[in-house]
């Protein structure tokens, strides 16, 4: 009974030494991979803070477009009733131009332009 004991502890031994040193290594080589990923876990956290900071300018920024936008088809709405208007200026001086070389001074041009 003594040998199977010893043949026993001898093999316990002969695995000990034989899968000792790669279960150190892969112990060490797990401390590493839990090292880089808690690197990368931090890489992300700040990628992510980066990119929320991005996504509130973008949506600043285009909060102020559509507000540019609107003023400038504002703008634009004002510049076509002020053309108009100055075509109407326009076709009436030239009528009142051309009444006055009718020869019928006396006749005051009506003012029939009013501006808006």
């Amino acid at each position: 009974m003594r040998a199977w004991a010893l043949i026993a502890i001898g093999l316990i031994v002969a695995m000990v030494a034989v899968l000792g040193p790669p279960m150190v290594q892969l112990q060490k080589d797990l401390n590493i991979a839990k090292t880089r990923n808690a690197e990368l876990e931090r890489v992300v956290a700040n990628l992510k803070t980066e990119l929320d900071a991005a996504n509130k300018a973008r949506t600043q920024l285009q909060g102020g477009l559509e507000e540019a936008n609107s003023e400038i088809t504002k703008r634009q709405a004002e510049v076509e009733r002020l053309s108009a208007e100055l075509e109407k200026a326009i076709d009436l001086a030239k009528d009142a131009n051309a009444r006055n070389q009718q020869g019928n001074p006396a006749s005051e041009p009506s003012d029939a332009w009013q501006p808006q």
